[in-house]
């Protein structure tokens, strides 16, 4: 199996397991996409629903592990792709029907009818925002500045074709170095998603506004420091790769499998925070009396936010613990961009350098 397919494969079953875990673990406010307010969190419609998406998930996510069981790791990267893309379309089906049918509940009973909805802010957050975790950023500085002092050392020794599989290209600083390049690329890019996700306004529980916000940090801290050892683990695997294609390691076999264990225990660790994030700031709820403001109309299908008045580029989501664009904003659709330009701009990378 190679350190593509293991990858792939990791990914599968993480956002499987995400899927089965992340809705359950937001707040009682917002069931699958749908504001409530507090009496109704434990409605019959919403634990009705909850038990049947929990094991509708875990039977995607059973069905999925199958599916790249029975193919093995003896085959091209595509099937575990395929595979992914299936899974996400299932599992958003059956988010999206749970959505459904609570909203109907909510409209038919009227929750919202009669109510005082009310918006909170905390100005605190505005003249003392959460400190970007730079610092954090440090070990993949230094992965690329070691992939960068080896590839200068190797690069005089280096064999006239380098071989990565069974595609060979002719050595040139362009495709021994193109590594380095794919290394600043994705960590640059990745660090500004992570820059504009701190200077966005956090979603505040009216229950309770500053024990809201205050849990909010945390886990606002948590998540950009997983985001940055996710990216150093990116890079460090993108490192081994570059010894392996420079002649620094003798790999064959299963020993490439090397190559995608930074990478798959970084996603392992950035999702388990993710979801943990989530389900303590689930907590912040409890005992709330105050009704959150209704507006649900601008999300669609629970997910995706579009609301032109809103002048905010990233919003807090509505499943676990993160964040999504405003689509309603012009200047959104350059972080939907930036989204894309990761996998993009390594692809374009690849295809310039021969590698």
């Amino acid at each position: 199996m190679s350190a593509a397919v293991l990858v792939g494969d990791v990914v599968v079953v993480l956002f499987g397991v995400f899927m089965c875990v992340g809705p359950l673990g937001t707040r009682p406010s917002l069931q699958f996409g749908v504001r409530v307010p507090p009496e109704h969190a434990k409605s019959p419609v919403i634990r009705r629903e909850r038990r049947a998406y929990q094991r509708r998930s875990i039977l995607i996510a059973i069905v999925a592990l199958a599916a790249l069981i029975a193919l093995g790791g003896h085959v091209p990267r595509w099937p575990s792709r395929l595979i992914l893309v299936i899974e996400v379309a299932a599992d958003l089906s059956c988010f999206w029907w749970a959505h459904q049918q609570i909203a109907k509940v909510k409209s038919a009973e009227g929750w919202f009818a009669g109510r005082r909805q009310m918006v909170v802010t905390d100005t605190s957050w505005r003249s003392e925002p959460e400190a970007f975790p730079a610092r954090w950023l440090l070990p993949a500085v230094a992965v690329i500045v070691a992939t960068l002092i080896v590839g200068v050392v190797r690069y005089p020794h280096l064999a006239v074709y380098l071989t990565r599989g069974d595609h060979r290209v002719q050595t040139s600083p362009a495709s021994a170095f193109a590594v380095v390049v794919g290394q600043l690329y994705a960590t640059g890019v990745w660090t500004g998603l992570l820059v504009l996700v701190y200077r966005s306004r956090p979603d505040l529980d009216t229950a309770n506004p500053a024990a809201s916000l205050c849990r909010y940090r945390k886990a606002l801290g948590a998540f950009g420091r997983a985001g940055l050892i996710l990216l150093a683990c990116v890079d460090a695997s993108v490192l081994l790769f570059a010894l392996h294609l420079w002649g620094v390691l003798h790999l064959s076999g299963g020993a490439n499998l090397v190559v995608a264990l930074p990478v798959a225990a970084g996603l392992v660790g950035f999702l388990v925070t993710v979801v943990g994030a989530g389900k303590a700031r689930a907590r912040t709820l409890a005992g709330a009396v105050a009704t959150d403001r209704d507006d649900d109309r601008y999300w669609k299908g629970g997910i995706v936010y579009l609301n032109v008045d809103d002048p905010a580029l990233l919003v807090g989501a509505r499943v676990a613990f993160g964040w999504t664009v405003n689509l309603g904003n012009p200047m959104a659709w350059l972080l939907v961009t930036g989204f894309l330009a990761v996998p993009v701009g390594l692809v374009v990378v690849r295809l310039v350098t021969g590698m």
